[in-house]
């Protein structure tokens, strides 16, 4: 759940889960399979419901020449049947090379570049990522990314081809002024940058360009992290603009674990800007959670999200989660 200092230097694309299994490991050719079980109780304010899932994936890598590997990886979201719309759905679909002193390079469906200048506050299991809302798109498919750790440093480069079938707009979907961008994404291009001092402290800035028919989508990010023995610390300021459509935000969040049981908070807020003044405050949520490892494995949590917004409901979820 937390994302330590060094989790945000490595960016999370190259981590599955820590309980993988290697199925085959012989002549430098190396085989994982990891995956995991969840159920969900969660409130959305009017109803209370029960939704089931799981999570699958499997990571190969061999040697190539020395200090040259090739990499694979596919991760899928598998959904209960009656849960959601979307029953089978790939997180990570992708190829490419790790070079023992330039950094990797893969190709296919991961997050962008973009991704590691907003981690640093992903730490909650259910709730989370509403000050990123309609400027941070998530993973993407069709990109070409780079990922590099050079002693402190952290460098990432991502270029994602065109996509005819990418919606994407600004402001609130669910609000008539919502304005949508096109269906077909042109092009589009992401870097970070980020140093980690050796006393806990991480900065991070990132800049994504989106091109669309309708004009281009420009996001920006800084974020800073902070770790002191079982305290951690994240803050993020993210903006975008499209055509003089703006929205900014900014995340903030804490957590502190005490033997098992992790405790954590955070506060999201976002507003419309520009051209979108008229949208006022698009999210503040103030959430809380707690969550309790049983073993390497198995693990439970509780979240609590106050929406401020005005006529919006409060949630919850209780949940249990086996990994494997």
């Amino acid at each position: 759940m937390k994302k330590t200092i060094l989790a945000v230097a490595i960016p999370a694309l190259f981590a599955a889960s820590a309980q993988a299994a290697t199925v085959y490991d012989a002549d430098g050719v190396t085989a994982e399979v990891y995956g995991r079980m969840q159920f969900d109780i969660d409130n959305n304010g009017t109803d209370t419901n029960g939704d089931g899932s799981a999570r699958m994936g499997f990571k190969a890598k061999s040697e190539i020449a020395p200090g040259v590997a090739g990499l694979a990886r596919g991760e899928w979201q598998i959904n209960a049947e009656s849960s959601k719309e979307a029953t089978f759905a790939a997180r990570h679909v992708y190829a490419g090379f790790e070079f023992d002193d330039a950094g990797t390079v893969v190709f296919g469906q991961t997050d962008t570049a973009f991704y590691q200048a907003v981690a640093a506050t992903d730490i909650f299991n259910t709730y989370g990522y509403e000050a990123f809302t309609l400027i941070e798109d998530g993973r993407q498919e069709g990109q070409i990314v780079y990922n590099g750790e050079f002693g402190g440093f952290y460098v990432g480069a991502s270029y994602q081809f065109r996509q005819p079938d990418f919606n994407v707009g600004v402001g609130n979907p669910e609000d008539p002024d919502y304005i949508p961008l096109g269906g077909a994404l042109d092009s589009g291009y992401a870097g970070t940058l980020g140093y980690n001092f050796d006393f806990g402290l991480g900065l991070y800035g990132g800049y994504h360009v989106e091109k669309f028919e309708e004009g281009d989508k420009k996001n920006s990010a800084l974020s800073a992290t902070y770790s002191w023995e079982d305290l951690y610390l994240g803050a993020v300021y993210v903006a975008t603009d499209a055509e003089g459509m703006k929205l900014q935000g900014y995340d903030l969040v804490a957590s502190y674990d005490i033997n098992a049981v992790s405790l954590y908070t955070g506060y999201a807020f976002q507003e419309g800007k520009g051209d979108l003044s008229d949208l006022g405050d698009t999210a503040k949520a103030f959430k809380l959670g707690a969550a309790y490892k049983f073993n390497s494995n198995m693990k439970a949590w509780a979240e609590y999200l106050n929406d401020g917004l005005e006529n919006a409901d409060n949630q919850w979820t209780v949940a249990i989660q086996y990994n494997f």
